[in-house]
């Protein structure tokens, strides 16, 4: 037997379902190809513009501005006194290190957050990060932090001492009179509010691209309100740390861009004609990634929707209208059935994310290109107000010279209610395949939801055996119910300090992350020529399911792939 225990994601909220059906649709929009004229080149000398694929300024120096004060704003100079003396920010940016701020003063939320270990806190951060304490009318609690952070320190090593007292800085200079930007930045977010109040009043941060950015939830939601714990906030230079890697990576190879969407406001769903490649330029690519970015208006945090609720790109086909659904408005298009998944996402708890995931299984079902209806939808956030999507799309075509290319994508199983009916409604599979076939992978999109039984299937194992010519492969999820779950895959892309119970563990998906799809590699196990059998059942917590009890929802796809 083969195990995988999946590491991808999705989710609904605590307390909500997520699954709504898909509103009426909304007016097409058109995506175009970038890049790629009529007569386009093969996929391998198609070169994408760099920068629709790095949202971000050059890291490699001190960026001249033009400088702001709202997130995402590049930050500029500035210069405060420490106890340590003098500390110029523009000399000491290299791209390298990223920056937070935390507020120091006489409140309930400052004087208990900063109660916490910094110890901790320094533990679980990367050492790329440096940490700045800011008082605002608190001296007396600078002082008392500065008392408790030196003794966490003796208790280091003589190096990592060294290294985080050099990252710790004191600032002496009060923010309700010092007229850096600092200071300005403090003082404009204590005069305006949120739509949903939060604290960002009380602490920001400078990621790695000079980037000012919202610093989220720094504690756990408990029956008493918020429960603060201070080493939280060293995700957020993890999360950094993703991004850059990743603006990185995604540099470092050329594709073909097809914007879907561009910063549009969606409700909860959008249809989009989008026109790809042609199929003689699709057939030249071997990998497709989707690049999803929902961000909150004006980028700060309470401005986006509450819930972490299920998305999905579907790939629609036109089709007739039925003979009882009367005559169609003059300027209605053609009626779609969008029941094809191509991607999926969980949103995120008031926060904004980004997430590009390799989605290269499905690039047959593209592979005709020219013009696709495409629909990408997300539940409609509603509680506790209406709060638009703000939305950017895109698809990213490459040759990235792999040893295969998928030629066909076949769908074998759904999901539906997890119960003692599942094995009923999943008999095996039976096929063949064609005898040029090189490769063969099961491709599993697989999320629990919901929580009619012991938490099932958002907090349970629900498990997903696959049993090819007696060879049985398992997706299960041991994580669902630990209480760091998904607070231990921000490095993997998980939205940090989300606004919310984002950090449980859940049944194969967190808030604010992609749902990466399982792919196993079953090449060895077929029977070339000859008929091929796979099997599926699912089980919780490793049981069968024998009772008719419920337990939730299990949103499954999975696809045969084949490659040559």
């Amino acid at each position: 037997m083969r195990w995988f225990q999946w590491m991808g994601v999705g989710a609904v909220a605590l307390g909500a379902t997520g699954c709504e059906d898909a509103a009426t649709p909304a007016a097409p929009l058109d995506a175009t190809v970038m890049d790629v004229a009529s007569d386009a080149p093969a996929a391998e000398d198609v070169v994408a513009d760099a920068g629709a694929a790095v949202d971000a300024p050059d890291a490699s120096a001190f960026a001249p501005g033009p400088y702001g004060l709202r997130p995402r704003d590049l930050a500029g100079p500035f210069t405060v006194m420490t106890q340590a003396g003098p500390w110029t920010f523009e000399q000491h940016f290299t791209g390298e290190d990223s920056y937070v701020f935390l507020v120091v003063n006489p409140s309930s939320y400052s004087t208990s957050l900063l109660g916490g270990s910094v110890g901790a806190l320094l533990e679980a951060s990367p050492r790329n990060v440096h940490y700045f304490f800011l008082p605002a009318n608190g001296s007396t609690q600078l002082a008392a932090l500065r008392q408790r952070v030196d003794e966490d320190l003796a208790g280091l090593s003589e190096a990592d001492r060294d290294w985080w007292t050099a990252r710790l800085h004191f600032v002496t200079d009060d923010l309700n009179t010092t007229q850096t930007w600092l200071g300005q930045l403090y003082r404009s977010r204590r005069s305006t509010t949120n739509m949903v109040p939060r604290y960002e009043a009380m602490q920001w941060a400078v990621d790695r691209f000079q980037r000012i950015r919202e610093v989220g939830q720094l504690g756990r939601l408990a029956s008493s309100g918020l429960r603060l714990e201070l080493p939280l906030l060293a995700n957020e230079a993890k999360y950094y740390n993703f991004e850059y890697s990743r603006e990185r990576e995604f540099a470092s190879h050329p594709a073909t861009t097809v914007t879907l969407l561009d910063n549009a406001r969606v409700v909860d769903n959008v249809d989009i004609d989008a026109m790809l490649p042609d199929r003689g330029a699709m057939a030249g690519f071997d990998t497709l990634e989707v690049d999803l970015r929902t961000e909150c208006v004006n980028h700060r945090d309470g401005d986006c929707g509450a819930w972490d609720y299920l998305s999905h790109l579907w790939l629609c086909s036109e089709v007739a209208p039925s003979a009882d659904a009367g005559a169609p408005a003059a300027d209605a298009g053609p009626a779609l059935r969008c029941d094809t998944e191509l991607a999926r996402w969980i949103t995120t708890y008031w926060r904004e994310g980004r997430w590009v995931t390799d989605i290269s299984g499905v690039l047959p079902l593209l592979r005709d290109g020219g013009r696709q209806r495409l629909r990408w939808y997300a539940s409609r956030q509603f509680d506790p107000r209406p709060a638009p999507y703000v939305a950017s799309l895109a698809l990213r075509f490459g040759n990235r010279r792999r040893e295969v290319r998928p030629f066909e994508t076949r769908l074998l199983f759904q999901g539906g209610a997890l119960n003692a009916t599942w094995a009923a409604r999943h008999p095996p599979q039976r096929f063949t395949v064609p005898a040029d076939t090189r490769r063969a992978e099961l491709y599993v999109l697989v999320t629990g939801h919901g929580a009619e039984t012991s938490q099932c299937a958002e907090f349970c194992n629900h498990g997903h055996h696959f049993v090819l010519n007696g060879n049985e492969h398992l997706v299960d999820f041991p994580e669902a119910r630990s209480p760091n779950g998904c607070t231990d895959r921000v490095d993997q892309g998980v939205v940090p300090n989300q606004h919310g119970t984002w950090y449980f563990g859940r049944g194969g998906w967190c808030p604010g992350w992609d749902v990466r799809p399982v792919v196993i590699d079953v090449t060895s196990e077929l029977r070339m020529g000859a008929e091929n059998e796979l099997g599926y059942t699912a089980t919780v917590d490793n049981r069968v399911i024998t009772s008719m009890a419920g337990y939730g929802n299990v949103v499954l796809t999975a696809y045969l792939v084949l490659s040559r």
